[in-house]
């Protein structure tokens, strides 16, 4: 039982690390930020912006941003460029000198935001939704005035049982406007907001084949954290005495083992959870099974969070 403790332990600990190791790559970034300098000296701020973009991507640095903020506004993206200069300033200490650089610089920008306000229709159907640029803009984004950058953008209204509704405008710097949009026609099928409605069949066997993948995934992780567990018992040996008192070190090993446990046993849970629920979707929804096959309660919810 001492042994099995240390281990969760142990576990624990390991995970906060490993999970901001992934998806960094400061050495890639550092080469990327330089060629987007050079590409911001010659002139080309689409490359250079490109540059700094996936530098930042790949290790998030506040100087990369103001960067990145310099060159979004050298090609007229006022708004993007105040949205990331105002990021600066929420990055950096005010006695840091690019804090005062980025505020002036985000200020002589407000007055050239162009700003776009976005309503439905009244009596528009339940479920309705706005999609500006193919970004959905939720209820509290509704009537608004929100930066956009200067140019052309795309409208789009969807709603059960509708044709999409599109509409198009352009805005000049600091120009406001207001639209009122309403939904399309309503389709002929009967069908969602394409027309169409899936067949529960597939859309069940879709699901299936979506949570077995994710069930194999979780059980991989819980795999993977176990085995780095077992190879760092040895740390907690050499560190911790018969009774339980350690030093620094071991102490540390402790400390960060916590956070490994607790998602090395998320991980088989939600592992195990997601493949059962996985296998029950792709053999209920086999076409070749009769109609009578047992169906999903109307409570059973499923979730997959991406950490």
């Amino acid at each position: 039982m001492r042994i099995q403790a240390c281990i969760v332990v142990l576990a624990l600990g390991l995970a906060a690390p490993h999970a901001l190791a992934q998806g960094r790559d400061a050495t890639t970034a550092e080469a990327l930020f330089n060629e987007g300098r050079d590409a911001a000296k010659a002139g080309d701020f689409p490359r250079a912006c490109a540059k700094f973009r996936e530098s930042n991507r790949l290790d998030p640095a506040p100087g990369t941003v103001f960067n990145l903020a310099d060159c979004e506004e050298k090609l007229g993206h006022v708004a993007t460029a105040w949205t990331l200069f105002r990021e600066v300033t929420q990055r950096v200490p005010a006695s840091d000198e690019r804090h005062g650089i980025a505020t002036e610089r985000a200020k002589a920008l407000e007055p050239k935001l162009p700003k776009l306000t976005v309503a439905l229709a009244p009596g528009s159907p339940a479920g309705a939704r706005v999609l500006r640029d193919g970004v959905e803009l939720g209820a509290a984004a509704l009537e608004t005035a929100l930066p956009v950058d200067p140019g052309p953008h795309t409208l789009v209204v969807e709603a059960p049982g509708h044709q999409k509704a599109t509409r198009q405008i352009s805005l000049r710097e600091g120009q406001t406007e207001r639209l009122v949009l309403g939904v399309g026609p309503k389709s002929r099928t009967g069908g969602g907001a394409h027309g169409t409605a899936p067949s529960p069949t597939s859309s069940k066997r879709t699901w299936g084949w979506v949570l077995s993948g994710v069930g194999a995934a979780g059980l991989s992780v819980g795999t993977i954290t176990g085995l780095m567990v077992l190879g760092e018992k040895r740390r907690v040996d050499d560190n911790c005495d018969p009774d339980k008192r350690c030093n620094q070190t071991g102490m540390d090993a402790v400390d960060t083992g916590r956070t490994l446990g607790t998602v090395s046993g998320a991980s088989f849970i939600v592992g195990g959870l997601a493949l059962a629920g996985g296998v029950y979707l792709l053999v209920s929804g086999d076409p070749k099974k009769p109609e009578t096959a047992l169906q999903l309660g109307p409570g059973w919810v499923g979730a997959v969070r991406r950490f």
